[in-house]
């Protein structure tokens, strides 16, 4: 709409440009050529090695599959449940808080160490021991302890995962695609993650593996224990850095 003082005058000998009407898009339209760069992006992503896919080795390990199937539902959730946070800005609102931002990490990082020092301990208890029926046992008869719990735990634990979810849907531009694109984002994650876990698992459940395990069971614990500890010691460092 012109002024009031502005008449047909008042553009004669000017060029007027007339913009074209920009696309709009749809809630649920989904821009594939996002939803593809961040599918490629994230399948390179996935065999990272991480708190996750240590504690499904694990389990695969010494437990049956229902709990490794269990943990892994418990951990995908808690892995959804992030990617959907962040597409919230729950990333951007920890940025702006320092401190609680730190506490989150600490917090995190204090439950890996916890999980690692545990494992140690089992460890060095089983080597101590030396039972020809502990060192002989199949890893499959050992029960784990609330798999579900365990898997949402480790999965939250992980708070850099948030920052990092956070860049990578910034780089590809999923924070500023549709609603249908940022969704099916969300289920690229679970679905990758989910299919390497269960493939890992179900490697790993071979009877052959499982012997070679059961025979270092021992050692093998303390290793796993160090490298959760590991994981969160460095979790909790890289945050601490930013404030000295």
């Amino acid at each position: 709409m012109l002024p009031e003082h502005c008449t047909d005058a008042h553009l004669r000998g000017h060029d007027v440009r007339v913009w074209p009407a920009q696309p709009r898009r749809l809630p649920l339209q989904i821009d594939y050529a996002v939803l593809g760069a961040f599918t490629l992006l994230w399948l390179a992503i996935v065999p990272t090695p991480g708190p996750n896919t240590l504690l499904i080795v694990h389990l695969a390990l010494t437990a049956g599959w229902r709990d490794v199937a269990v943990a892994l539902a418990g951990n995908l959730l808690a892995i959804a449940f992030y990617a959907l946070a962040t597409l919230l800005g729950l990333a951007l609102l920890l940025a702006a808080a320092p401190s609680v931002r730190l506490g989150i990490y600490v917090l995190g990082g204090a439950y890996l160490i916890w999980v690692g020092v545990r494992l140690v301990r089992a460890g060095l208890a089983r080597r101590k021991s030396r039972k020809t029926e502990a060192l002989n046992a199949g890893p499959g008869d050992t029960a784990a302890q609330r798999p579900f719990l365990q898997g949402i735990l480790t999965a939250l634990a992980n708070v850099q995962a948030l920052f990092f979810l956070a860049s990578i849907f910034a780089g590809v531009g999923v924070l500023g695609a549709s609603p249908a694109t940022q969704l099916a984002a969300v289920g690229v994650i679970v679905a990758g993650n989910g299919g390497y876990l269960t493939l890992l698992a179900w490697l790993l459940q071979r009877e052959r593996v499982r012997s070679l395990y059961a025979r270092y069971r021992a050692a093998m614990e303390m290793g796993f224990g160090a490298l959760f500890a590991a994981f969160g010691a460095r979790l909790v460092l890289r945050e601490l850095v930013g404030w000295l």
